[in-house]
């Protein structure tokens, strides 16, 4: 069945009054369906980093098929959300996005995903599909959607698993110059406004290993959306996470690129103390952006089977 098809929910309830100020807050998401589902299947709900939206794990790209991870993932058999952050893309932005804090963003993910998993088991989620049961709940977010995925799961304990992915408890640091530079050094000084927007063109060697076409780093380029600096700014202060990232005790499923954020990849799991079952993937010939590496769907592969495991 495939996708994309658009779903809202509707979670003001799960946020302070103070900060929805009597306004109607939604999340927005795609939802990706598999043409035949497994006997254990996993429903995955899937978020985006910094200057991204949903688009980042479904990127339509005019000649080059086989960018999107959501296509991918439910032609193996995953029934996939992609779900814009609050204040993100398609979802509601509050009066004050300052507001939207990371445990309030998470609160707001929290909602939607429970809504998306009681809808698929009372068969109300998609016209095309019943009811399901026995599936897994998987959560995971690339870059700032991985601090996010820690900061809900640590809270709300949404998921049966989750998977973190080019992000780093130690803290960020972005490659330039061919040094790997600590990023919450270049955090501006004073108050910050509600968004900010990310200057591309810094950020390419980085982002993408050498051999991803120009022709598709220019579209990842115009994929950029702005970013709420509550959040993401936070996702680049040194061990934001650190803490809550010991609280989780499910499974976790880590995957950095070759040249991705962290300091040291192998350190990553030491982090997640709580959980008994870590898994480390260093994806080659990679950067931070694993979805537009030539070798994505080795992760796309390995996320389906781990899910899979995790769902036995």
């Amino acid at each position: 069945m495939a996708g994309p098809f658009p779903i809202d929910f509707d979670v003001t309830a799960a946020l302070p009054a103070a900060a929805v100020d009597g306004r109607k807050a939604t999340i927005s998401a795609w939802l990706f369906l598999p043409d035949r589902l497994p006997d254990r299947p996993v429903a995955m709900v899937l978020t985006a980093g910094g200057s991204y939206d949903k688009r980042y794990h479904h990127a339509v790209i005019p000649g080059r098929p086989g960018y999107s991870a959501a296509e991918h993932l439910a032609a193996l058999g995953n029934v996939v959300l992609l779900a814009d952050h609050l204040g993100v893309g398609g979802s509601t932005r509050l009066p004050d996005q300052q507001q939207a804090t990371r445990q309030v963003v998470a609160a707001a993910n929290h909602a939607a995903a429970m809504q998306f998993f009681d809808r698929l088991a009372a068969g109300t989620l998609h016209e095309g599909l019943g009811p399901v049961a026995g599936f897994a709940r998987i959560g995971g977010g690339h870059s700032m959607g991985g601090m996010q995925t820690i900061v809900q799961q640590a809270g709300h304990r949404t998921y049966d698993g989750v998977m973190i992915i080019g992000y780093t408890a130690e803290g960020v640091h972005f490659t330039m110059g061919g040094k790997k530079q600590r990023a919450a050094d270049f955090l501006p000084a004073g108050a910050a406004p509600d968004y900010s927007t990310n200057a591309r063109a810094a950020l390419h060697e980085g982002f993408h290993w050498e051999d991803v076409p120009a022709d598709v780093i220019a579209a990842d380029d115009l994929l950029a959306v702005e970013t709420p600096t509550s959040i993401g700014f936070d996702s680049i202060r040194t061990r934001i996470v650190a803490e809550e990232a010991g609280r989780i005790d499910v499974p976790v499923f880590i995957c950095l690129g070759e040249r991705d954020v962290s300091p040291d990849p192998h350190a990553e799991p030491a982090y997640y103390r709580g959980s008994s079952d870590v898994t480390l993937m260093i994806l080659p010939r990679s950067g931070h952006c694993q979805s537009f590496a030539g070798t994505r769907q080795h992760m796309w592969d390995r996320m389906s089977n781990w899910a899979s495991a995790v769902a036995r």
